[in-house]
């Protein structure tokens, strides 16, 4: 979408005339187009000669203009935003007696400052946008570091929103609270707010992670803000909190060794892969407190555990070889009067961390950096939210000793550290960093025993709406490693999200609204299908097969499957059979992690089944009036998004089967020359290696065209062929058999 197009969609309409002035100043660009002027001196008309210095100082004067006027607005505005929290929280101090206009206030001052921040957003990006347009057409004329100097002057796209979101996040905890307060105080008087629900200590909780676009960060976090607070983080010692401060930068430092084993183990088994990791808050050059953790599972109780041991910065890599256990800590501990059995259980956590590096022989290899904005209610939660952005993801291996990125001898990059580097690390080298284009949401729900709903409502209304994108078991430790280890000489496999890069993830509010009624309608609403004969049959397969017709069509209404099911008692049971185990499609993807592989197994005797019976009875049956039986499956149409290396190891395959067809080509044309004329034996070989030649090309050929074929409509057959190989191997033996005995 052209710009221009995207900001007269996505401007706010009572601040329209304070934003970038983008068609005037485009237009300015195109009165003065060189290509114009030529066509116009060929017309015969005036030429002013190019693009001139009166030009120029037009386009700068109207730039500057543009950018006074945007940053003037922004600053009012976002003054006032302050003035408005500093009024409601003035009013806390005198009794608030109706919390809902009191709530619509706050939800106004929190739309406003969703406005202002994509205001800002939008506007900065047309000032870049009109600038390198400019520089493109005129490069004499080089505007972008002027640009960068007003911006300088004028940072309208450098205010900080976390001070008015982490108050207005203290706000709606005040009207909760007090509604709370009053609700227990009608069912219960004597009833506290101490009396804060939490989970239940038979629930377990279930992961769900999203991808938020830069431009619906902001409405994301205000969307959770009216159901969250916000967990503020506070690194000083003392009560004294400022709430100017940005959102905690957290750095993780991922361990693996040469082998990947981890990341491979992280790939196939997900949650149950053992993790080692060294994390800590802000700079390292402040001396923050650091953890080492270590994520692994239990056999005894098949459980995932985490080990989490503080430790100081000097001690870490003592601790990584082995030579320092603890000691200093464990003493104090003992000191203190803490229970012994307290400190064995440290000592063994020392020693079971120490062992996993030791065995698997560990180093750090990968830098996560990113900002965290959290979410939960103080004392409860069956509700936490944590919003990942800004995440870099940096090499930190010592595999190659002629050029390591880290220090052998040391635990991690003092090229980063010692000089404080920030996002997004502009002077680390272009193979090291990969900047993830999108914000991680991970959202942690608590889920009683049996309860296949998710709790409460609004969590599942931002989980199916268009602001994130759902990305199962993402993990940025196998993404930065998949990013900067891309090389056969270290990983061969990638995570299955990568392909979901090349895709626009943002979608159609509208289009998100009706596929989410779609998945309703068809997946927890399933129709309630009944044969004539009076027996119900369950609708969920037959659901599937109405919503796919409907796709293909673009028909929303529903279908009448009367004469679609007859009396035959056969296609009753074949209905039966398709539907039997169906299961609702909006369960978590928890649930689908844990029971994937008998579900894949369900899915796969139900399609069996149904093409069976399509096979046998899909050209006598009656399907309902404007519905056409599809030529091709549902997951063979649209565009086959397919890794590089499947088509690149295709084509590997057909090059070696070319290779071979030289090499024989070349031994036949050779042994035929170099026979006489009546060397008949030579000659009788010579063609039989002429017909392993001729199979040898038809048969990589053939192979390679089945192969594109297979994978263009995502089949799931094999795609080994050893017959090809076998022929040759045989064919050469007998030659060379044949060539020994009719030598005697």
């Amino acid at each position: 979408m052209l710009f221009g197009v995207k900001l007269a969609t996505e401007i706010y309409k009572p601040w329209a005339s304070s934003y970038i002035d983008y068609e005037h100043l485009k237009q300015l660009l195109k009165d003065e187009d060189p290509a114009r002027r030529n066509q116009k001196s060929r017309r015969g008309g005036e030429s002013t000669g190019g693009w001139s210095e009166k030009d120029e100082s037009n386009f700068v004067t109207a730039l500057d203009s543009e950018l006074e006027k945007v940053y003037a607005f922004e600053s009012h505005k976002y003054a006032d935003l302050k003035d408005k929290v500093a009024v409601a929280e003035s009013r806390i101090s005198s009794e608030v007696d109706d919390f809902d206009a009191f709530q619509r206030e706050l939800d106004v001052v929190l739309a406003e400052a969703q406005e202002l921040e994509k205001f800002t957003r939008l506007n900065y990006t047309g000032f870049f946008k009109i600038v390198k347009k400019h520089d493109r057409l005129y490069a004499q004329y080089s505007v972008r570091p002027l640009l960068q100097v007003r911006l300088s002057a004028l940072p309208f796209n450098s205010e900080n929103y976390s001070p008015i979101l982490y108050k207005l996040s203290s706000l709606y905890a005040y009207v909760r609270d007090n509604r709370a307060k009053g609700s227990l105080l009608e069912l219960n008087p004597t009833a506290t707010l101490s009396q804060a629900p939490t989970a239940s200590a038979t629930a377990t909780f279930k992961t769900f992670k999203f991808w938020v676009h830069p431009d619906n960060l902001m409405e994301v976090k205000t969307f959770i803000l009216r159901h969250l607070p916000l967990l503020i983080y506070n690194p000083q010692s003392n009560k004294v909190l400022n709430l100017s401060t940005p959102d905690p930068t957290i750095t993780s430092l991922y361990f693996d060794n040469a082998d990947f084993s981890h990341y491979l183990e992280k790939l196939e088994s997900r949650e149950t892969a053992p993790s080692l990791r060294v994390r800590w808050y802000g700079k390292l050059s402040n001396h923050p407190e650091i953890f080492i953790e270590r994520k692994f599972v239990d056999t005894e109780d098949d459980v995932v555990q985490e080990q989490r041991v503080p430790i100081k910065e000097k001690y870490v890599k003592p601790f990584i070889d082995g030579t320092y256990s603890m000691e200093k800590t464990i003493r104090k501990m003992r000191e203190r009067g803490a229970p012994a059995a307290e400190v064995a259980k440290f000592e063994r956590v020392v020693n079971d961390m120490q062992a996993f590096i030791r065995t698997n022989s560990l180093q750090p290899v990968l830098r996560a950096v990113y900002s965290r904005t959290a979410f939960q209610i103080p004392s409860d939660d069956r509700v936490r939210v944590s919003i990942d952005n800004n995440i870099d993801l940096i090499r930190e291996d010592a595999f190659d000793l002629q050029r390591p990125c880290r220090d052998p001898d040391d635990w991690h990059r003092h090229d980063i550290d010692d000089m404080g580097l920030e996002h997004p690390f502009k002077t680390i080298r272009k193979g090291e960093i990969s900047r993830f284009p999108y914000a991680v949401l991970d959202i942690k729900v608590a889920m009683r025993a049996g309860d296949a709903k998710i709790r409460p409502s609004w969590v599942k209304d931002l989980m199916s709406s268009h602001l994130v994108k759902e990305a199962p078991k993402f993990s940025k430790f196998a993404h930065g490693v998949a990013m900067l280890f891309d090389d056969e000489e270290y990983i061969n496999v990638l995570p299955y999200w990568l392909s979901e890069l090349e895709r626009d993830i943002r979608r159609d509010p509208e289009q998100a609204y009706a596929e989410e009624l779609n998945r309703k309608k068809f997946g927890d609403q399933p129709l309630d299908l009944a044969l004539k004969a009076g027996s119900p049959v369950p609708g969920g397969a037959m659901a599937s097969i109405l919503a796919s017709s409907e796709a293909i069509h673009g028909r929303s209404e529903s279908i009448s499957m009367r004469s679609f099911i007859d009396e035959g008692g056969e296609r009753q049971q074949i209905l039966h059979n398709l539907d039997e185990g169906e299961e609702d499609e909006s369960s978590s993807s928890s649930d689908e992690e844990s029971e994937g592989g008998a579900r894949r197994a369900r899915k796969k005797s139900r399609s069996s089944a149904a093409r069976s019976w399509f096979k046998r009875h899909g050209k006598a049956s009656l399907l309902p009036p404007g519905v056409e039986r599809p030529k091709r499956l549902i997951v063979q149409q649209g565009q086959a998004m397919v890794e590089p290396k499947v088509w690149l190891a295709n084509e590997r395959t057909f090059n070696k089967w070319l290779q071979v067809t030289v090499l024989l080509s070349a031994l036949t044309f050779g042994l035929y020359s170099a026979a006489g004329r009546y060397n008949t034996v030579a000659h009788r070989l010579a063609y039989g290696y002429f017909a392993l030649t001729i199979f040898c090309a038809c048969w990589g050929y053939g192979v390679y065209m089945h192969r594109v074929k297979a994978i263009r409509m995502r089949s799931g057959k094999h795609l080994d062929s050893p017959f090809g190989p076998i022929v040759i191997c045989v064919g050469l033996l007998g030659s060379i058999v044949l060539n020994y005995i009719l030598a005697d």
